[in-house]
């Protein structure tokens, strides 16, 4: 009698835990337009799901691109919504939604970074963070997917580019983690009962 009741007890706190996860994606810009790849990422976009919306957190690591590289742009694609951001560095152009075709990719999204090297600029560099929310109705993760790329400028690191445009291959969805843990926590409780039943 006992083991019903902890199985039930086990697949609601199961159920709870997934359900109070909020799905993150994990986006690693490493690869140039023209299909070279670089040995690190130059940066990390991470999307996650929060009431209303969806989050963005682009972290800059690109120190290896030189001192004077910068980030000028992102770009990326998802269905229209509402653009604030949330804290890091300041947008010469806010996300904005528009379709639009950059380095032979078609795109939904795009925000500007400030490009100013005059006093008091707020370029993003190496090791800086944005944070932003696209809020609408139904808006989540899954929402945003395809291709992104981001437009470096400055750059004196990388042979003979002084400009690179980044792209990012198929992401690895952190969710996949917690799925297969939550399955592999059900195959073993599956796998103890049987023994016991025996």
């Amino acid at each position: 009698m006992k083991a019903p009741l902890y199985a039930a007890v086990a697949a609601l706190a199961l159920g709870a835990a997934s359900a109070g996860h909020a799905a993150t994606q994990t986006y690693s810009f490493t690869q140039l337009i023209s299909g070279e790849q670089v040995s690190a990422p130059l940066a990390t976009l991470t999307l996650e799901d929060v009431a209303g919306g969806v989050q963005f957190t682009l972290q800059g690591s690109f120190g290896t691109l030189g001192d004077g590289s910068f980030l000028s742009r992102i770009e990326f694609n998802g269905p229209t919504g509402d653009a604030t951001a949330v804290s890091g560095n300041t947008f010469r152009t806010a996300p904005t939604y528009g379709a639009h075709v950059n380095a032979s990719y078609d795109f939904t999204w795009e925000a500007a970074l400030p490009v100013s090297n005059k006093p008091g600029s707020d370029r993003f560099l190496a090791g800086d963070a944005a944070v932003w929310k696209i809020s609408g109705d139904g808006l989540n993760v899954a929402s945003f997917d395809g291709t992104m790329l981001l437009h470096f400028q400055g750059v004196s690191g990388l042979g003979d580019y002084t400009s690179i445009k980044v792209t990012t291959p198929v992401p690895e969805p952190e969710t996949y983690a917690l799925m297969l843990a939550g399955l592999a926590g059900v195959g073993a409780m599956a796998r103890r009962r049987s023994r016991k039943s025996v």
